[in-house]
């Protein structure tokens, strides 16, 4: 055995020399080609000092382009190609950040009402310099030459000067500046190869801000005070802004109508965690048809300095059709009113149960969504729907005091585009059967739209996706939005492996994905439960958890959502459980599934012999203190009687990473029931319980990098040393 370990020795201490032979000549290479590159891309470019005179406009229009191209691919989907993203990064306006792709560079302008230094950086994890890739950039006062130096930050010492990378992959393309401003462009590979520079992909990221009054030369560099932040972005793909959208629609002078969709003096008490409103409102008066072209929250504060209590909304569409003993009238009454507790069943209406169509979806940290110039949301005209609700989830965690009277801005025009589009709902159906337990540092669900709906809803020639929102709650940290057809995986719709619950925009795909009839959609999620002590479940609570996606697709259906869950049998069978004290499991597949009153199934006496042994709650246990789970009583097996459900999961092995394995693997690759939640009354689809396809993963294009990012380790291999302290000691703070 010990000759074993000394051969295995061997072979690592010969791997880390191979890898630093390697890394060093790599870096050698590098560095005369990047020398060589600059000096080209130098010669390629020159300064236009007359586009930045006008200090009232330093952007032009074209920063807000995001071009429809036309390109035909599978079923005449559009490609959204030539797109040109910009960002303010602080709140006053005082720093923009534009970004584009040519080829596999991203290119980046910054204009930012400075004469000194601008810090831009990276980050996967915090808005923080620590472990950060970073540039900073400057005009020279004297030279008037534009600089860039690639940084990043130590991820071991926190606090410290930023690190000068060996290889300087930021390239500076032009730059100037004037009496009050400061632009400078340039640009670097999407994927440099350089352990200390991040690739920048498809994954939300913290972009880094900051800059200060002085040029990084020695001796004079103030800093930059309160001059810094973060903002969480996703880099890659187009965004249609409100701004182009509009403009373009006045150069073919289309006018553009508002309507504001609101709830009025919603009373949000300190002692609600959660809160979800319900607000019936008026289609506006549209003798024709018209389209929506996009939608932006209107948020209301508490004070100048208060966040939101909104986090999320949605507008659904009401199909009014009536319930036995309804009143058609009755929507007349509940517009005037100020709305009620959505799902509530002494407070809610049945007939709003009619209301399952989105039409605008807003989450937090979104600006909003407007549509790109072929496709639009159906509004007014005969066959237009007369009533709406507004539902508003409130997140209230800091038990604040508040009225509320956020909502949409629904922009709309007589100017009819080319197709109608629709948004549905896919993922996991939002129920106690949903699982991640606790302590786990990736946990799964999935999520199936599958072909008892797709077979059955989506035309001969499919549906195309345009754009989609992925959301979960607080626990969520990889997103992914799959397309399974004939048993084979093909590229992923979405995919975000540092998902950020803040961060909630709205992904336009640069290639709208075309779903046929007989496909598969699985939304996949990955949560991170490490600090928590107590199973977490599927609920309405940020504490709970959701699996879902909001996609924006034409041509729009009849169809409001497609879900699965685990059903209720396999779930209970699961964790060992057969039978409950005076339900059989047929009665509780209807609990789950109509969402009954409990307290009529189950008789006081069984209930309330356990509530002796619910002294010590913690946190998590009054959360779900309520819940079905803690009031189904164990009568099969014998080992497990007189013990709540949700007991019974409490004291599970879940530190013993098998067990918790084998659940994941049984929950995602064993049965689930699929739904398919239909606007049209003349259509009924069925439940259906269905396996987890087996099909062959999709595997993306091997990474043409010998090594990844090393920022998450002390530097092993990097000569690189501190940028001197007479020049950029003050920017060990930078962000």
């Amino acid at each position: 055995m010990s000759l074993f370990f000394s051969v295995m020795r061997f072979w690592r201490i010969a791997f880390i020399l191979m890898l630093y032979l390697k890394t060093t000549v790599t870096a050698w290479s590098r560095d005369a080609d990047a020398e060589h590159a600059i000096e080209q891309r130098r010669h390629a470019r020159h300064t236009n000092n007359s586009h930045f005179k006008n200090n009232s406009r330093l952007m032009n229009s074209s920063s807000f382009v995001c071009n429809d191209t036309g390109d035909d691919i599978a079923n005449d989907a559009v490609r959204h190609t030539d797109w040109h993203r910009v960002e303010m990064m602080d709140s006053n306006g005082l720093y923009w950040l534009e970004w584009w792709l040519k080829s596999k560079e991203i290119h980046f302008r910054v204009t930012v009402n400075t004469q000194g230094f601008i810090g831009l950086g990276f980050s996967r994890k915090t808005g923080r310099m620590s472990g950060a890739d970073m540039v900073i950039l400057w005009v020279d006062d004297r030279t008037g030459k534009a600089n860039a130096l690639d940084c990043y930050g130590s991820a071991v010492h926190h606090n410290v000067a930023p690190i000068q990378d060996d290889t300087q992959n930021y390239i500076v393309l032009n730059g100037f500046q004037n009496s009050t401003h400061t632009q400078i462009e340039f640009s670097r590979e999407i994927e440099t190869c350089d352990p200390y520079d991040l690739p920048l992909g498809s994954d939300t990221l913290k972009v880094l801000w900051s800059f200060g009054d002085t040029d990084p030369t020695h001796g004079n560099l103030k800093g930059h005070g309160k001059n810094r932040g973060h903002k969480s972005l996703h880099l890659m793909g187009p965004m249609f802004h409100k701004s182009h959208i509009l403009s373009a629609a006045s150069r073919h002078n289309q006018e553009i109508h508002k309507w504001d969709v609101t709830v009025q003096n919603v009373s949000i008490q300190s002692t609600m965690d959660t809160l979800y409103w319900c607000k019936i409102l008026q289609a506006p008066t549209l003798v024709e048809k018209h389209h929506i072209i996009g939608y932006e929250a209107l948020l209301s504060r508490n004070g100048p300095n208060s966040q939101p209590l909104v986090h999320h909304m949605t507008l659904f569409e009401c199909s009014t059709k009536s319930y036995p003993g309804s009143d058609p009238a009755s929507w007349n009454v509940w517009v005037r009113s100020s709305g009620a507790v959505c799902n509530s069943n002494l407070l809610t209406p049945r007939d709003w149960d009619a209301c399952i169509t989105p039409v605008a979806v807003w989450s937090i940290g979104s600006t909003g969504q407007f549509l790109p110039q072929h496709v639009g949301i159906p509004v007014g005209g005969k066959a237009g729907a007369k009533y709406y609700m507004l539902e508003i989830h409130y997140d209230n965690p800091h038990g604040q005091q508040a009225f509320d009277h956020s909502g949409f801005r629904i922009h709309y025009s007589k100017h009819l585009r080319k197709n109608d589009a629709g948004i549905m709902i896919s993922g996991v159906s939002i129920s106690d059967t949903q699982l991640i337990p606790p302590g786990q540092k990736l946990y799964r669900n999935v999520g199936i739209c599958g072909p008892s709906c797709s077979n059955v809803m989506f035309p001969e020639t499919g549906i195309k996706i345009i754009s989609g929102i992925l959301h979960s709650h607080r626990a969520g940290r990889k997103m992914t939005l799959r397309h399974v057809r004939d048993g084979k995986e093909l590229p992923r719709i979405i995919e975000d492996d540092n998902y950020d619950y803040n961060y909630q925009q709205v992904r336009q795909l640069e290639n709208e994905t075309v779903v046929m009839p007989g496909d598969y959609i699985i939304t996949d999620c990955a949560y991170e439960t490490s600090n928590r002590k107590r199973p977490t479940f599927g609920g309405y609570s940020t504490k709970q958890e959701m699996c879902l996606s909001f996609l924006t697709y034409y041509p729009r259906i009849d169809l409001a959502g497609c879900y699965s869950m685990t059903p209720v049998r396999e779930f209970f069978e699961t964790f060992g459980v057969y039978q409950f004290y005076s339900l059989n499991m047929t009665d509780v597949e209807n609990l789950f599934l109509y969402n009954g009153d409990i307290l009529d199934y189950i008789p006081n006496t069984i209930y309330a012999k356990t509530k002796k042994n619910r002294s010590n709650l913690t946190e998590e246990d009054v959360l779900y203190e309520d819940s079905l789970l803690n009031k189904l009583i164990i009568s099969d097996p014998v080992e497990f009687h007189d013990r709540t459900f949700l007991s019974h999961l409490n004291l599970l092995p879940w530190t013993e990473p098998l067990f918790t394995k084998r659940v994941e693997y049984s929950m995602i690759n064993g049965k689930h029931m699929t739904f398919c939640r239909v606007a049209n009354d003349g259509v009924s689809i069925p439940s259906e319980i269905i396996r987890y396809p087996n099909f062959t993963a999709f595997v993306k294009p091997p990474s043409p990098c010998p090594y990844h990012m090393l920022m998450d380790s002390p530097p092993l291999i990097s000569t690189a040393s501190r940028i001197g302290s007479l020049t950029l000691l003050m920017l060990f703070t930078l962000f």
